[in-house]
């Protein structure tokens, strides 16, 4: 339970017990509780949509779902011709669900204009030999670059299983790694959708 829930709670209970010493009926005390929870749930309710209201003005200063999907897809694109045409491994196999759209984290899930993507971008039949995994990383790193992504964290180093991480100042994540097979996914961070974007101004979510 939260602070501002068991100051609420807190404060519901003297009144009740106020109510009850003052000689007031059942009915009376009912009226009370109803009042207090209805203006509880109000203030919430407040709280809540200022906190979305300050999110999507935060978001407003990202680009939209539709520009950043389009710049991954273009990274990706090049990343795999690269790797494909530099290092000499085999043509990229495509995913049967390459693209998956998802809410934005717990505290943006309310968010209704908002959404992340997820890529699984492909995979290359067979391992990258330890010779080459250099050469790979650093064409990984320059065209990531190119969009906003910093240097790459190694996640898995070994003997023919090697991982790499890269991250965009957005929250978002692009993974390449070798094993029995080389791989390559990652996705958006929060952003808002174009129609938003064009909007400009945050609404609250609609109750059915």
């Amino acid at each position: 339970m939260s602070t501002i829930s068991r100051i609420t709670r807190a404060a519901g209970v003297g009144r009740i017990r106020a109510i009850r010493a003052s000689g007031l009926s059942a009915v009376s005390v009912i009226a009370g509780i109803v009042t207090m929870l209805v203006v509880t749930g109000c203030s919430s309710a407040r709280i809540e949509n200022d906190s979305m209201k300050n999110a999507f003005n935060a978001l407003m200063k990202r680009p939209s779902l539709t520009v950043v999907e389009a710049d991954y897809q273009s990274m990706y694109e090049t990343i795999r011709s690269r790797l494909v045409a530099e290092v000499g491994i085999s043509a990229w196999l495509p995913d049967r669900e390459p693209v998956h759209g998802t809410s934005c984290g717990v505290d943006l899930s309310h968010l209704d204009d908002s959404a992340e993507r997820l890529y699984n971008a492909g995979s290359s039949s067979g391992n990258l030999p330890d010779a080459q995994w250099d050469q790979a990383v650093a064409i990984v790193t320059e065209v990531a670059g190119q969009h906003g992504f910093g240097a790459p964290e190694v996640v898995i180093s070994g003997t023919g299983d090697n991982e790499v991480e890269l991250h965009d100042r957005y929250g978002g994540s692009l993974t390449f790694g070798t094993g029995y097979n080389t791989i390559l996914f990652g996705g958006t961070g929060c952003h808002l959708t174009e129609t938003a974007h064009q909007r400009g101004t945050y609404l609250p979510p609609r109750h059915y």
